[in-house]
């Protein structure tokens, strides 16, 4: 496996929290048999066991942990489905955020999930969905963090989490096939 298909298969979810992005992630694991990577797993065993103390502030640890990841994937060459925690894609710091935004770039699915079009009532659907703390989701849903990263928008609009993770495939294999017909 060549960094190409890393980057051309690679799924990664970002979004607000209570958006859908972990149930999402499993249901793509199962479609594509590719390994599933939690972030939100990583940061709690990491604010556990005090690592995150080693950084000034929450920017400063998820670029170190994003980056820490890619270099991982890049190493190994391993495509799989990352699903970001809610605060991994946004960032106060711009600085950072381009380090992080350089990073990201060459992943060709970064894919945004947000529950409808509409924000209040995407906000009402994660304050429903959410067992932690949810209180920061506007300013998540609102960032330009999230819009600047992601390579497609997909809104779950009262669907299964299953057949949002095959609208995600459809779309994948449809951009890999126009690419494929513009190279001939």
């Amino acid at each position: 496996m060549n960094d190409i298909e890393l980057y051309n298969k690679s799924i990664l979810l970002i979004g607000p929290s209570g958006a859908g992005k972990s149930t999402v992630a499993e249901e793509l694991r199962q479609i594509t048999q590719m390994p599933r990577l939690c972030l939100d797993r990583i940061a709690n065993q990491d604010r556990n066991t005090g690592f995150m103390n080693n950084f000034r502030n929450a920017d400063e640890y998820n670029s170190y942990m994003i980056k820490s990841i890619l270099a991982k994937a890049k190493k190994e060459k391993i495509p799989g489905i990352v699903d970001f925690g809610a605060g991994h894609s946004v960032y106060r710091n711009l600085e950072i955020f381009n380090e992080v935004k350089t990073e990201l770039k060459p992943f060709k699915n970064i894919v945004l999930l947000l529950p409808s079009v509409d924000i209040n009532e995407s906000l009402r659907i994660m304050a429903e969905r959410s067992t932690g703390d949810y209180s920061t989701n506007k300013e998540f849903i609102t960032s330009p963090c999230n819009r600047e990263l992601a390579t497609m928008t997909i809104y779950g609009n009262n669907r299964t989490p299953n057949e949002i993770a095959h609208q995600i495939c459809k779309k994948i294999e449809a951009r890999e096939k126009n690419k494929s017909e513009q190279i001939r």
